[in-house]
């Protein structure tokens, strides 16, 4: 019976002296760092469209292809490479006219329209192009979307500033506690650093003999944050 007393305090033992070792509560501060980067845009998404609408199916088809093949020819003359043009395929809807007093429809005809978007890496061309697009038959134009092809670069920096100003800020309060700035325990980011176009594009004309017309988009802000959690240590 001695014995196995014995053996239980042994097992017990080492697990009282773990404990013993322990240090004190560790104190740690948990801030949020951000950062804003600005940027200037260097490529657009341009979406256009054709719409026609003619009595006859085959003939509203034709004059939507007609305007197509055109702006094909307009984007190849402008050297925009054919894999930065895409265009879809063609959307047909019977167009009728509802007589209330007979209670029936009565068809007019087909509204053909077809999209057609430009993904466009020289901004200089952006005017030149939806001008030109314009003049060859295009009824339909979006306001561009503009890009940076720096994104990758720019999210990476706002991140990098972000953890930063966290680490500013864990500063300030630690010095306002009298306390030391320990490592960095825990760092988290919320989520990946989205850009926002900030500013309206503006079109202005070029010259004053009738120049092509330019676009003068605003810029771009990518912003990020950051958690951290740093430990604080005695003075």
């Amino acid at each position: 019976m001695l014995r196995k007393r014995l053996l239980l305090l042994l097992a017990i033992l080492p697990t009282v002296a773990l404990g013993a070792d322990n240090g004190p509560d560790i104190r740690t501060v948990t801030v949020s760092g951000n950062a804003r980067i600005n940027a200037e845009p260097d490529m657009a998404s341009v979406r256009l469209g054709v719409e026609e609408r003619r009595p006859e199916l085959d003939e509203a088809r034709s004059a939507v292809n007609g305007v197509v093949s055109s702006f094909l020819k307009l984007t190849e003359d402008m050297g925009i490479p054919d894999e930065r043009v895409s265009t879809a395929a063609a959307f047909i809807n019977p167009d009728y006219e509802w007589h209330p007093q007979t209670r029936e429809r009565k068809l007019l005809g087909y509204v053909v329209s077809r999209q057609l978007v430009v993904d466009l890496r020289d901004l200089d061309k952006l005017g030149p192009l939806i001008e030109a697009a314009l003049e060859v038959g295009v009824n339909q134009v979006n306001p561009p979307e503009f890009s940076t092809s720096r994104r990758d670069e720019i999210e990476k920096q706002a991140l990098a500033e972000a953890a930063l100003d966290a680490r500013d800020r864990a500063a300030v309060l630690a010095e306002a506690l009298g306390m030391t700035l320990g490592p960095v325990r825990d760092i988290q980011s919320h989520g990946r650093p989205q850009p926002v176009f900030r500013g309206a594009a503006r079109m202005e004309v070029a010259a004053a003999d009738g120049g092509a017309q330019t676009y003068q988009p605003g810029e771009i802000v990518v912003s990020a944050s950051v958690t951290a959690a740093f430990d604080l240590d005695p003075p």
